[in-house]
């Protein structure tokens, strides 16, 4: 007897591409989730809120929100330190790959750029291509639902082993 399954993702509106002025409203510690060929791996994700709102749906007027995943590493290759370093505007220092409180970027501003892309089947996305500085020309935004956190992430959390405690302080550091 074959054991089909189906496509029964439901269709919603798309955040808007390009280049968008964006808030950081979460910062969430993934804890331990399996990584890159099963290593269990350190995760975080950073969510940002557009200024763009939704206009339609039960979310209607609310802003759009996109996120990224990251391997919770500094290390000079990692994703999240290119991502941060670009958003800096500046590299990092050593004292500060040593330990960086990634909370920290609540609140902070940024233009994202946003991209389509399709997965394997076919379905298409937006996704985040690169974080930058805010622009000097655009108004400061402030996050309408700060510590939001998406229902995947809510997911991913409930089975995420516990985080491993990161290495020094920067208390003194500022983003």
């Amino acid at each position: 007897m074959a054991f089909n399954v189906k496509d029964e993702g439901g269709q919603f509106e798309q955040p808007p591409t390009g280049m968008q002025p964006a808030v950081c409203c979460s910062v969430i510690d993934l804890g331990i989730q399996e990584g890159f060929q099963g290593k269990p791996t350190h995760k975080a994700v950073l969510v940002f809120e557009l200024a763009e709102r939704r206009m339609e749906g039960a979310f209607k007027d609310t802003r759009f929100t996109v996120s990224k995943t990251y391997t919770a590493s500094l290390n000079e290759m990692a994703n999240l330190s290119k991502d941060l370093e670009a958003w800096r505007g500046k590299p990092f220092t050593p004292e500060e790959r040593a330990g960086f409180d990634l909370e920290k970027l609540a609140g902070v501003n940024a233009t994202l750029n946003l991209a389509e892309k399709a997965n394997q089947s076919g379905r298409r996305f937006v996704t985040i291509v690169s974080i930058n500085p805010k622009l000097t020309a655009v108004e400061e935004m402030k996050a309408e639902q700060p510590g939001f956190v998406p229902k995947w992430v809510k997911d991913l959390l409930e089975k995420s082993h516990q985080p491993s405690e990161p290495a020094g302080s920067d208390e003194d550091i500022p983003f």
